[in-house]
């Protein structure tokens, strides 16, 4: 091959090549923009897509929970000018028939980060909520996501499987909520009664009435008992008797005062921070998110003055890193604005602090890392915990 040849052969090579990368960048530009848009926060929305090359174009393979979000990336990227072959599952997964949700029968079922009782804990769902059924069980574990939207892993054995008719079976049956700390369900209608499981605050169940100080209840796996009816209240009038007031949210917060830290807890058997305020939160009706930085984007921020004069009882606080020239704001912790410059978070257990030097709740720490608050709609929608 002469000098000419071999320059021609170099140089055509190198603009192929080129090309090749910056199709290849347009690619993966698309599918990132489409991730932007439907699935921004990776905690509440499944977008794990990849482009394979292959000689003919590219094939897209992985997993998204939403139909559009799979049309929308596989137009996207045949806008690039890319021949596409669509191999994207959308979930649940098929292999799952029609039983794609979950009603939870343990008093707390634990969603982990992975499938595996060692695995970290995010968060926690209470008895009698309903969880949609993303992927069937890894290591015992189904892949779900609640209410709320968050995602996680659910031991197996804390949830009854079943269909849409299921859940809709399940809504429309009369139930009660727990409202006390804690209780047991019993097969008889005495203190004596051997135990059915345990249920904590927030906690829903089925209900065939109540008689001489019992409430028959009835879990959705079909175990049925009795619990003290004193620890519950029936449910549609506990719902409509919901005031998001300061004085409710004071009032339940205190309820919890000494419950110890958990990390990725939100029951009283163990509560983050942000946990314990989605708590408090919900068993007044209304539903946060789950983690702090997600809280900090509800409701409407509130200039809190001088010595937090402009705050109301009930307000969040947050704390963390103040945003600057060379770094984003970054949420680390969240409370509970009570009053004259008190607040209640959990932070080794839930306990009072205060912004007050001259107070002994003073922490000068949490002081120096507080960032912004934020108030809850005062004009929220009827309150209402999803079963």
């Amino acid at each position: 091959m002469n000098v000419r040849r071999l320059f021609t052969a170099v140089t055509g090579g190198l603009l192929i090549g080129s090309l090749m990368q910056a199709q290849e960048t347009a690619v993966n530009d698309a599918i990132t923009s489409v991730k932007n848009r439907f699935a921004p926060d990776r905690r509440v929305a499944v977008f794990e897509v990849k482009a394979e090359n292959r000689a003919s174009g590219v094939v897209l393979k992985g997993e998204v929970d939403n139909p559009e979000a799979r049309t929308a990336v596989v137009d996207a990227v045949r806008k690039t000018g890319t021949v596409v072959t669509d191999s994207i599952r959308v979930l649940p997964d098929t292999a799952l028939g029609d039983k794609v949700y979950g009603i939870v029968t343990l008093s707390v079922g634990n969603v982990r980060a992975k499938p595996g009782e060692s695995e970290e804990l995010t968060t926690q769902v209470l008895m009698g909520s309903v969880v949609k059924l993303l992927r069937k069980p890894v290591h015992g574990y189904y892949y779900v996501q609640m209410s709320d939207k968050y995602l996680g892993w659910l031991d197996r054995m804390s949830l009854q499987p079943t269909t849409r008719v299921g859940v809709d079976t399940w809504a429309a049956a009369k139930k009660v909520i727990v409202t006390d700390y804690y209780g047991v369900v019993r097969q008889t209608a005495e203190k004596s009664g051997q135990p059915v499981c345990d249920v904590v605050a927030g906690c829903l169940l089925k209900t065939t009435g109540a008689q001489d100080g019992w409430t028959a209840v009835e879990l959705a796996d079909g175990r049925a008992g009795y619990l003290e009816s004193s620890l519950v209240q029936e449910y549609d009038a506990w719902r409509q008797s919901r005031t998001l007031t300061g004085a409710a949210i004071e009032k339940t917060a205190k309820m919890f005062v000494g419950v110890p830290y958990l990390w990725g807890g939100t029951s009283c058997k163990g509560m983050d921070c942000s946990g314990f305020v989605k708590t408090v939160y919900r068993l007044n009706g209304m539903e946060l998110s789950r983690d702090a930085s997600q809280q900090a984007a509800q409701g409407m921020d509130v200039n809190p003055g001088k010595d937090f004069a402009n705050l109301r009882t009930g307000d969040l606080l947050f704390f963390g890193q103040k945003a600057d020239g060379t770094r984003p704001e970054r949420i680390t912790h969240v409370g509970i604005y009570l009053h004259n410059r008190e607040f209640i978070h959990s932070s080794g257990r839930v306990r009072i602090s205060s912004f007050d030097p001259a107070s002994p709740l003073f922490e000068q720490s949490l002081l120096n890392r507080f960032v912004r608050s934020r108030r809850a709609l005062p004009d929220a929608q009827p309150p209402e915990i999803k079963p």
